[in-house]
């Protein structure tokens, strides 16, 4: 029997209980009431991510919702697996896997004149050619990954497709460009009076774009790639949203790719046997999507190029991100979010109080993977004009930390490195220093503020829930708090006690020098970044 990704039960799942089991997409919502399914369950992290964005893209499908309204009767009442499978049955027959024909993600034409390579291209972070010819495939090895079975081949042709990075000349990445960040909102679910629970459905269901409700909705050759003639880019051709129908978003297939199976393989993720994916088949010069704004991403606003997609940077990830990722400092966040306030107001009471949100992708260097990232922040509203108030002082908080960890970087080389400069008992950093040294400083600040810092978000929220603009008293305690911090670290990383006798002045200058980033004095920078003004001194005396 053939392998269809919406017949058959591939998706392997975490329920309540602990249970571990597989299932098709249109069980998403089976035992929701008594044991529902929390989230998907395969061996890898990007897997996990991109197949949530599959089930985002199927449910757009099956329950096209133009409203809040709409929506909320699904997250309120979630829909019976009959109910997925019917909105989702005209739509089977382009989910084939492996028979004859169009097979879902993979080229149009079967590219028999193209040589095999190892299954183990479908892996983002496999050694690619270059890696294997110098040898230089140093954290993924060689040959670990020979066949793999229906449901991880599956799984990661889906990834690579749905995140594809650069893969040398014409292999083209995804139509958010090579490792894309995904934003999406994780709300959590009351079970009881005393506990909360997110499951995977309120997670993929807070999620789904809006669309218009008008006409029969989307011929599946629109939004299926797979079912047509591939549309390559040979000679310059792209594939833009203004031509094309918004959900393709969900389904874009960037690399020419067709599997090869076979009846017999063991897949070396699962450790099981049986019909599977030996090698796989590549041509360049597929789709080229370009000037595409994804659902699920956030965009900053460049001036020259518009709205690029945000990409996960090198390092470690900290809040100092999360302005960015809420669509802050003119950028656009990911379509869920500037919809959740008017969606939450209607399905709030079933709702923890606090709502949640996770970004996660790839960070590339090139066609190499470095990291995957995946982290967890609160969501709050600075979309839809809601702004305001509220995203001037998370602004304002957040430069003042990054001016904050900029200082004690600087305050630390000159510690360890400065130079005397002149006669006037100042220091300077050595021309040659490199620019990258001590970062771990600046990295602690931002990790060892951060639990503090969703305290002031907590505070700031309530605030403006009151009517109030007025931030500044809570913006005034955050400079005291980067201080403490700041000089504590400053204490910790350079051991005064320890090292005063070597350079007893340089060290209490660079000290005196950071201080000063958070005095009362107009050009204090942490203070400036606050935008909290300069109090007047008063005269001894005065009355």
């Amino acid at each position: 029997m053939a392998f269809n990704l919406l017949a058959s039960p591939w998706l392997e799942v975490r329920r309540a209980s602990g249970v571990r089991t597989v299932i098709r997409p249109c069980d998403l919502t089976s035992r929701f009431n008594d044991d529902p399914i929390l989230a998907l369950d395969f061996p890898r992290p990007d897997w996990n991510a991109a197949l949530t964005e599959f089930l985002i893209g199927l449910c757009a499908l099956a329950l096209a919702v133009e409203d809040a309204a709409a929506w909320a009767g699904y997250f309120i009442e979630p829909p019976a697996p009959e109910r997925l499978t019917d909105g989702l049955a005209r739509f089977a027959f382009a989910f084939a896997f492996d028979g004859e024909g169009p097979c879902a993600y993979q080229d149009f034409d079967t590219l028999a004149e193209q040589e095999l390579k190892p299954v183990s291209g479908l892996l983002i972070d496999a050694p690619g050619e270059n890696a294997l010819r110098n040898n230089s495939d140093l954290f993924v090895r060689r040959g670990g990954v020979a066949s793999l079975g229906l449901p991880y081949a599956a799984a990661a042709l889906i990834t690579l497709q749905t995140y594809a990075p650069s893969g040398g000349a014409g292999h083209r990445t995804s139509l958010r460009g090579g490792g894309p960040l995904t934003t999406l909102l994780s709300p959590r679910r009351r079970a009881s009076k005393a506990s909360t629970v997110a499951t995977l459905w309120d997670r993929v269901w807070a999620n789904v774009p809006e669309q218009s409700g008008d006409g029969p909705g989307p011929r599946p050759e629109d939004v299926f790639p797979w079912l047509s003639p591939t549309r390559t880019s040979v000679n310059g051709e792209v594939v833009t949203e203004e031509n094309s129908h918004p959900i393709l978003a969900f389904f874009a297939c960037p690399r020419r790719i067709r599997l090869v199976f076979a009846d017999t393989v063991h897949c070396d993720l699962s450790g099981e046997s049986g019909r599977g994916a030996s090698a796989l088949r590549t041509q360049n010069y597929g789709a080229n999507y370009l000037q595409w704004l994804h659902p699920l991403s956030p965009y900053r606003n460049d001036k020259k190029s518009g709205f690029l997609a945000i990409h996960p940077q090198a390092g470690p990830s900290d809040y100092g991100d999360w302005l960015a990722w809420w669509g802050g400092g003119g950028g656009r966040p990911a379509q869920p979010l500037p919809l959740w306030e008017e969606r939450r107001r209607m399905v709030g009471h079933l709702l923890d109080e606090a709502d949640g949100m996770e970004a996660f992708g790839f960070q590339m260097d090139n066609m190499k993977a470095r990291q995957w990232l995946n982290a967890s922040l609160p969501w709050i509203p600075l979309q839809a004009g809601a702004g305001g108030p509220l995203q001037e002082a998370v602004e304002q908080a957040i430069s003042a930390t990054d001016a904050a960890a900029r200082a004690l970087v600087r305050a630390a080389k000159i510690a360890f490195y400065g130079q005397r400069q002149g006669d006037d008992g100042g220091y300077r950093l050595p021309e040659t220093l490199a620019l990258n040294a001590l970062r771990e400083p600046g990295e602690r600040l931002w990790r060892e503020t951060e639990a503090e810092f969703r305290l002031l978000l907590s505070s700031l929220l309530a605030r403006l829930a009151q009517g109030e603009a007025a931030t500044g008293d809570l913006l005034a305690p955050w400079l005291s708090l980067l201080r403490r911090q700041t000089l504590r670290l400053f204490d910790d990383i350079v051991d005064l006690d320890g090292l005063t006798e070597a350079a007893p002045h340089r060290l209490l200058w660079a000290r005196d020098k950071l201080s000063f980033e958070f005095a009362n004095h107009p050009k204090a920078g942490v203070r400036k970044a606050l935008g909290l003004a300069v109090t007047p001194k008063t005269r001894k005396g005065a009355a």
